[in-house]
């Protein structure tokens, strides 16, 4: 057997209870050198008064001392200290006194004379007893303490000892379970080749650790990261094993979620842009490796805005819903349908049997998106629009693939609504989307970019009040295009910001240098709202040319602003340097009257399409008259767009609103031809007031 390894003695504070001067100096000469402190005594009194104040870890107790026992200090002591070790010193060791030091828990006795190695020796002894009673007592605290469910079994996995923690994970008591093997807890979630695995690490290099999923009492599942450790006996063989496990349930369901939210669409539960994406690439690898075709069909859903403005955005969103689980039943399996934002989708095709597949599986889409869809106990219509394009014929790069789809959309949508489109090369403008946002680039480097203006005329002076700033493109083969057919584009491939700063320095510039005294019109993008730099830049941009704020008005629709907080911020620290804020195409979308009450609203401009049904239709007159005395109760300046003929003038004066603007003034124009609309103007206005008009 292997010699017990020395212990430090040096930490040790020992007592000495002895009312013999000369032995209680033997006990000093042999063991004071060795230890940290060594103390005194003469009664068994004072000995166990010394230990209740100054905690010793050895005493040194003579057989008989002036105040009694000395072996009945042990138990008395032992009580105080359960740790301590006692050692008994003795004239003589006859079978009566060992008796009596094994049924006393005595550490050791030392017959007199001393015998300085005996004695070091013996308190050796006690010391490494001591040391293991307190290692001991620290494991089984911590044991019984630790977070982690504690697990100890023996080489043939039956269960020995469960700590409290293990009890709350799983709700097994000590007394269900030791004995017990741990398959007990076994998910069945795990194959063979995991736990071979699993033994494999243990027997190898005694220590396994990794998930898994285990079975509580109830029969609930639950996800754990399990630490296997083999502790080994004498011979070094495998004695117990010992596992400390975590309840990592939470955590897993949080990644999950986190993932979920990374790569699906919280609304619908679709694939989101991203994993869309990220699965498109992995099919055109695939497809360039086996030599086949894939289709990406970009679809729209036609009158879902109308829907969200009748019924509300819950409805909407319930609609968004059912149309998805609507086109997940059109596709097979091995098919993707992703919501690419709004009410935008796109659908991933691969090894389709040909256009007419296609076409089939498009008009079956068309067909099931159109059914009624119950809300609320109302029947609710949407159809839809597709655009599709197809690898490797149309473009062989996933963000090529995805413009040309799009491009499509757009044909489709011009079409009419239900209908689809294949993407052709030659769609307008420029070949395809790719092309014109390559052009729109390139166009803010050479600027390409120019600005006509439409006047607002007043209706009582015939005045020129504020002039519009009307953005135009010219494109190298289509020529100058208004903002209808490229601002979309713009706004989607980020250059808005970087646009509209420099189309605003170009108006305001040109109106400092005209000789009119009106103001200007400038519209602001949803990017730009959104654009939290946005107000320090436009408010730079206004003091490099040198036009103050109050001169300048911006212009939105409610739809560009979105409830977008940002937006929200941005007009209203715009409103606080002065800049005026103009509501677009009022009347004609979702209208909200929360929002209005925010708004820093000084004019409300009355959609064209109304405008455009006043003179016939009795309905469309008496609303735009409402509208009118709406925007006056709200003290804003109420404008008509799109006014085209003197009859509509006349009723808009009858009406009372303040200002209009439209073709009936002139098209679009440079700041020269101004004062010609507000000629054409005077010369209605005397032609209505002779008519009485």
């Amino acid at each position: 057997m292997m010699p017990e390894p020395s212990v430090d003695l040096a930490s040790l504070r020992v007592l000495i209870v002895d009312g013999d001067v000369v032995r209680r100096q033997a006990l000093l000469d042999c063991v004071g050198t060795q230890v940290r402190a060594t103390s005194f005594t003469d009664t068994m009194e004072a000995g166990l008064a010394h230990c209740a104040t100054q905690d010793p870890d050895v005493i040194f107790v003579a057989e008989t001392l002036p105040d009694g026992d000395g072996l009945a200090l042990c138990d008395k002591a032992r009580q105080l200290d359960a740790e301590v070790a006692v050692i008994v010193t003795t004239a003589a060791a006859d079978l009566a006194l060992l008796d009596r030091v094994i049924r006393e828990g005595i550490d050791a006795y030392l017959t007199l004379p001393l015998d300085s190695e005996q004695c070091l020796a013996a308190l050796q002894r006690c010391a490494r007893h001591r040391e293991r009673m307190i290692d001991r007592k620290l494991a089984q605290m911590v044991f019984e303490a630790a977070n982690e469910g504690i697990l100890v079994t023996d080489e043939e996995t039956r269960v020995l000892a469960v700590n409290p923690a293990f009890t709350v994970l799983t709700g097994y008591r000590p007394r269900d379970i030791v004995g017990q093997r741990t398959h007990i807890l076994s998910s069945g979630r795990h194959g063979p080749e995991f736990y071979r695995a699993m033994w494999d690490s243990l027997l190898h290099h005694g220590r396994w650790s990794g998930e898994l999923t285990n079975r509580r009492r109830d029969g609930s599942l639950y996800e754990e990261w399990l630490s296997i450790v083999a502790v080994n006996g004498d011979g070094r063989r495998t004695r117990r094993y010992v596992g400390l496990i975590s309840d990592i349930t939470e955590r897993k369901r949080e990644e999950e979620r986190i993932r979920r939210l990374a790569h699906f669409d919280s609304l619908t539960g679709l694939p989101n842009r991203v994993l869309f994406e990220d699965r498109l690439q992995r099919a055109i690898a695939r497809a360039q490796r086996y030599r086949h075709k894939l289709a990406v069909l970009y679809l729209d859903l036609d009158l879902f805005k109308e829907v969200n403005d009748t019924w509300g955005h819950g409805t909407g969103d319930q609609v968004l819903q059912v149309t998805a689980s609507r086109m997940l039943h059109c596709l097979r399996q091995t098919d993707t349908v992703s919501r690419r934002g709004g009410d935008e989708f796109v659908l991933l095709v691969e090894e389709h049997e040909g256009l007419d597949s296609l076409r089939s599986i498009c008009a079956k889409l068309l067909e099931e998106i159109a059914l009624p869809i119950v809300v609320a106990g109302h029947s609710v219509q949407v159809g839809a629009s597709i655009g599709i394009a197809i690898y490797p014929d149309d473009a062989q790069q996933p963000d090529e693939l995805l413009a040309a789809a799009d491009t499509a959309l757009y044909e489709a949508k011009a079409a009419g609504r239900g209908h689809c489109c294949f993407f052709h090369p030659t769609l307008p403008p420029g070949g395809s989307r790719f092309d014109m946002e390559r052009e729109l680039r390139d166009g803010l480097e050479d600027w390409r970019y120019s600005l006509l203006y439409l006047p607002e005329i007043s209706l009582r002076s015939g005045q020129v009040e504020y002039v519009e700033a009307l953005l135009r493109f010219q494109h190298p083969e289509f020529g100058l295009l208004d903002a209808g057919r490229f601002l979309e584009i713009a706004e989607s491939i980020g250059i808005m910001p970087e646009l509209g700063r420099r189309a605003l320095a170009e108006a305001a510039a040109a109106l400092k240098g005209g000789n009119g005294d009106f103001g200007l019109v400038v519209d602001l993008s949803p990017r730009q709202l959104a654009d939290p730099d946005a107000v320090e830049h436009l408010l730079d941009t206004l003091t490099e040319v040198g036009v103050p704020p109050h001169h300048i008005t911006f212009e939105s629709t409610e739809l560009a602003l979105g409830g977008s907080p940002q937006a929200m911020a941005s007009l209203s620290r715009l409103a606080d340097a002065g800049c005026r804020f103009s509501l677009d195409d009022f009347g004609a979308g979702y209208c909200s009257f929360a929002l209005l009450a925010q708004l820093p609203l000084d004019t409300i401009k009355i959609d064209r399409s109304f405008v455009s049904e006043i003179v016939g239709n009795r309905a469309i007159h008496e609303l735009v008259a409402a509208l009118v005395a709406f925007g006056r109760r709200l003290g804003a300046r109420v404008v008509a767009e799109g006014v085209e003929t003197a009859a509509q003038l006349a009723l808009l004066r009858e009406m009372g609103c303040d200002a209009a603007q439209g073709f009936l003034f002139g098209p679009p124009a440079d700041l020269a031809s101004v004062p010609d609309a507000a000629g054409i103007m005077e010369r209605l206005l005397a032609t209505l007031g002779r008519s009485g008009g």
